[in-house]
């Protein structure tokens, strides 16, 4: 049976009195402290995108008279910040697991402001590799998925409305720094480039200020972690203090019940201190196994017991469980996601719902018990590369999307780090080369907003408008050469390709959910990002050098434009192919299954 998941469903799964009784204290706040922490979120996409969109906009000119080498070589660094900013997520995915958005973007914002200071000092393009590129680039990557992620986890009902806000910094930064930044470059350090990455320094170090602001929730999978921690620290000690009394049993039947239920977020016994003293505040806890698990017979919730209710638990209570730690990273409405039953039509753009994730409730069991029982156990290195779960590219229709997120990337950011200098070569006006970068930003926070609510539509094709969306962008970037020196016509294609790529960047978490499910939107995510970092740091340099190439050509970005803009349209005409390799996906599927059947009768 298919179905659309419903909002209330992930706060009170159905089947479970208790949990039913409980549905009004153990729910996710939608608001409150959460504003801050959107505040926060906005705050450090508004200074983290604004520095790494606009770099190009803004230090390409002067770094190539101060460092006197070619267009080749000077965007590699800008190409570094931004490719290992999108290929660090799965390791900033690992560590926002572990330790805590908060803390994560703490850190990142530390590491960030660190690069960009050495970078003050060493003046050379090859050291601009690593302080800004290497370290700061790390630095962001850090910060980019737990200034999403703690907004996630705070709101749900209205999450695409947050994380929405949220995004909108990145536009409003890209909007703000290329007027800013060259205005205090002037203002303070004498037309400096070096005494405003300085400042920037000081911009990105706020970001862990902002950091401080993400208040962790007891779902968040650090905290139940640590809560976990603790109470088998606690129930050690317990134990050693029966031994000391002489009640062996005692004992080991508690150190038996604490250890292995790891993923309990609550002592079991709800009389003692630790229970009240449990940070684990009910006015802000979603529903955990603690909730759906019945008591035992004898009051108390023995190991084999709670295996045994965990095993009994509804499927649909399962993936309700599961959905909470998964769709975080989801920007879209929840309401357009189907829960992974078994589906007789492989097609998810057929009915226009993700009907892709074809786990059946045995294996969905099966997943969820062993994802909670062995995450404990798991080294930072092996959860990493649980993260890069490259088996996911034998979904033939999920490797097209790869595919297309990689042709895609390698021309997302060349309209950002070339504007400025395409007005330059098309004679634009000084005063006005920087209203080209300034639409951009302006233009995609719209982008956002407004394909974002087209996409939560149910009679919108979510697939078509993705498509869509990269194929306007990819022409927009293609006509940008023939603007010519006034400044509208570079204002109008930067707007195209701002709303457009800007929805862009909104529907990839949602196709991928469609294509893969909701339980390895988190893996795919880490898998596209990885090849989106790899893309970029090719896709700018590459651009660069071409135009140098061509430099006494009287259109020198030409060729460059048409090249990774025709990437960008190519990446959306291929995804026309997803439905028919869907089609054929389930026909391969079938007919093994036949065979299968065929081979048990025989």
């Amino acid at each position: 049976m298919n179905r659309e998941l419903d909002d209330n469903e992930l706060s009170d799964p159905p089947n479970s009195n208790h949990t039913k009784k409980q549905s009004s204290i153990y729910v996710v706040p939608d608001g409150g402290w959460g504003w801050v922490v959107v505040f926060a979120s906005f705050m450090i996409h508004f200074i983290m995108d604004g520095i790494t969109y606009s770099m190009g906009d803004i230090y390409l000119e002067p770094m190539l008279t101060s460092l006197r080498y070619n267009r080749g070589h000077v965007s590699i660094v800008f190409a570094f910040l931004e490719s290992i900013t999108l290929a660090a997520a799965p390791i900033s995915t690992v560590f926002t697991n572990t330790f805590g958005s908060r803390r994560i973007t703490i850190i990142g914002g530390i590491l960030a402001s660190f690069g960009f200071f050495l970078s003050r000092w060493w003046t050379n393009v090859y050291c601009y590799y690593i302080t800004i590129g290497l370290i700061a680039g790390i630095g962001c990557g850090l910060m980019y998925l737990p200034a999403i992620v703690s907004v996630g986890y705070y709101f749900e009902r209205k999450r695409s409305f947050a994380i929405g806000i949220a995004d909108c910094g990145s536009g409003l930064g890209t909007v703000a720094f290329p007027f800013f930044i060259p205005w205090v470059m002037e203002r303070f350090f004498s037309n400096d480039y070096k005494g405003a990455l300085l400042f920037e320094s000081a911009l990105l170090f706020m970001c862990a200020i902002f950091g401080l602001l993400m208040v962790p929730l007891p779902i968040e999978l650090s905290e139940q972690r640590r809560a976990r921690m603790k109470l088998r620290e606690e129930a050690k000690r317990q134990a050693m203090k029966a031994v000391a009394s002489q009640k062996n049993d005692k004992a080991n039947q508690v150190l038996v019940d604490q250890q292995s239920l790891p993923f309990l977020d609550a002592p079991l016994n709800k009389n003692s201190n630790d229970y009240r003293r449990s940070s684990y505040d009910r006015r802000y806890t979603s529903p955990s196994f603690l909730h759906a698990l019945p008591e035992s017979p004898s009051g108390s919730t023995s190991s084999e017991h709670a295996w045994k209710s965990l095993s009994q638990l509804s499927t649909t209570q399962l993936r309700s469980i599961e959905a909470i730690r998964n769709n975080v990273l989801y920007k879209g409405s929840l309401r357009r996601v189907s829960l992974p039953n078994p589906v007789n039509d492989a097609d998810p753009y057929k009915d226009r719902t993700a009907q892709t994730n074809k786990l059946r409730s045995e294996e969905i069991r099966k997943v969820t018990i062993t994802s909670y029982h062995d995450e404990e156990s798991e080294s930072i290195i092996r959860q990493l590369l649980a993260q890069l779960n490259l088996k996911l590219l034998q979904n033939h229709a999920f490797a097209l999307f790869t595919l297309s997120n990689f042709l895609s990337s390698l021309g997302f950011f060349v309209p950002y780090n070339f504007a400025h200098d395409l007005a330059k070569d098309s004679r634009v006006e000084e005063s006005h080369r920087k209203f080209v970068i300034m639409a951009i930003g302006f233009s995609t926070c719209f982008g956002h907003i407004i394909i974002g609510y087209l996409a939560d539509r149910k009679w919108v094709n979510r697939l078509i408008l993705y498509n869509i969306t990269l194929i306007i962008a990819g022409i927009a970037t293609i006509l940008a050469p023939y603007s010519g020196s006034h400044i509208l016509p570079h204002i109008l294609y930067a707007s195209l390709f701002g709303f457009f790529s800007g929805g862009y960047i909104g529907l990839t978490s949602v196709i991928t959910v469609d294509l893969v499910g909701l339980y390895k939107l988190s893996n795919g995510m880490g898998i596209i990002l990885l090849f989106q970092g790899i893309a970029t740091a090719i896709g700018t340099p590459v651009a660069g050098a071409m135009r140098d190439a061509f430099e006494s050509h009287s259109n020198p970005f030409l060729w460059s434009y048409l090249v990774f803009g025709g990437f960008v349209v190519i990446s959306g005409v291929i995804l026309f192919a997803i439905p028919a390799l869907n089609r054929r996906q389930k026909d391969l599927q079938t007919i093994a299954n036949h065979q299968s059947n065929m081979l048990i009768v025989t």
